[in-house]
C-alpha cells in the first residue's frame, strides 16, 4: 500500500511511467544525487519532466543510477530550487544560470537573468554581436600586448588608441622666452589658409578606431575592460588629447614683447594601461 501510496504521488500508475520508482538515484557527470519524481516533473516544459515522463529512455550506470551526461557539480541547486525554490549563492549565479538554462528550468533562469553578472554579460554579448568590430580590435590589442611582453618582459603595459574624429585644433598663446602659455588664443586666419595641416596624423595612437558616437566609445572601452578582465589583466583608461604641434607663427604685443601663437592638435586618445 505504500509503496502505491508514493506511486500515485508522483504520478505513476502503470504504463508507460511504471519504468521508474518514486525515489529516483541518478548520476550527473559522476556526481551523485537522489530526488523523487514529483520533484523532477515539477515543470512540465523542462528536460528533466521530459526525461523522467515515460516518453524517453533514460540509461543506468553500473549502480543503476539514472545517468545524465552533463557536469554535476551545481546539478544541487537545480535540486535544491526545485524542491523550496531555493536560489544559489552569488558566487555561482553564473554556473547555475548556465544549468537551468541547459535543463529548461524556466523560472530558475528567469531569476537569475536579472541577477546583476547574468544581465552584464548578456548585454556585453548583444553588443559584440552589433559591433563585431570591437572583439577583432580587442584581439589585435592583445596581440600587440603580447608583442610588447616578449621585447621588454614588462607586467605592465600601454596600447594607445584612437577613434575616427574630426580635425580639431587648440590654440596657445605663449611666451617665447619662459615657454609658458599665457592663454588661449583664437585660432588665426593664416593658420586657416594654410592647408598643411589639414591632413594631420596623431603619432601616438597605435591602434584605430572606427567613427561612433560618444555612448558607443564608452561602451566600447567598457567591453575591452570585460575582454581583459577575463584574460587576467587589470586595465584602466585614461582619456587625452594627441597636443601634437602643427603650426606656429611668432607675434609682438605692445608691452609683452616677442611671443607665439602655437596651433596643437586637440584630438581625443585614450591610453589602456595594463597591469
Amino acid at each position: 500500500m505504500a509503496a502505491r501510496r508514493q506511486q500515485e504521488m508522483a504520478g505513476v500508475s502503470g504504463g508507460e511511467n511504471s519504468q521508474f520508482h518514486f525515489i529516483v538515484p541518478l548520476n550527473v557527470g559522476g556526481h551523485h544525487y537522489t530526488s523523487t519524481l514529483p520533484v523532477l516533473r515539477k515543470f512540465e516544459e523542462s528536460m528533466l519532466a521530459a526525461m523522467f515522463s515515460g516518453r524517453h529512455l533514460v540509461v543506468k550506470d553500473e549502480e543503476g543510477r539514472y545517468f545524465i551526461e552533463r557536469d554535476g557539480a551545481n546539478f544541487g541547486h537545480i535540486l535544491n530550487f526545485l524542491r523550496d525554490s531555493q536560489l544559489p549563492p552569488s558566487e555561482k549565479v553564473k554556473e547555475v544560470y548556465k544549468e537551468a538554462l541547459y535543463y529548461g528550468i524556466k523560472p530558475l533562469a528567469d531569476i537569475l537573468g536579472r541577477h546583476r553578472s547574468i544581465f552584464e554579460e548578456e548585454e556585453v554579448a548583444k553588443f559584440v554581436d552589433q559591433c563585431p568590430n570591437a572583439q577583432d580590435k580587442a584581439e589585435e590589442i592583445a596581440s600587440l600586448l603580447k608583442k610588447k611582453f616578449v621585447d621588454t618582459l614588462s607586467t605592465k603595459g600601454r596600447v594607445v588608441l584612437q577613434f575616427v574624429q574630426d580635425l580639431s585644433w587648440e590654440s596657445v598663446h605663449r611666451n617665447t622666452v619662459t615657454g609658458k602659455a599665457i592663454g588661449n588664443y583664437y585660432i588665426p586666419y593664416d593658420f586657416q589658409q594654410d592647408k598643411s595641416h589639414e591632413h594631420h596624423k596623431c603619432p601616438l595612437p597605435e591602434i584605430s578606431m572606427g567613427e561612433m558616437s560618444e555612448s558607443d566609445r564608452v561602451k566600447t572601452l567598457n567591453f575591452f575592460g570585460n575582454y581583459f578582465g577575463k584574460l587576467g589583466y587589470k586595465m584602466e583608461v585614461t582619456p587625452g588629447e594627441c597636443g601634437e604641434e602643427v603650426w606656429s607663427q611668432r607675434i609682438t604685443f605692445p608691452g609683452d614683447g616677442l611671443n607665439s601663437i602655437n596651433i596643437h592638435c586637440s584630438k581625443k586618445i585614450y591610453s589602456l594601461d595594463f597591469s
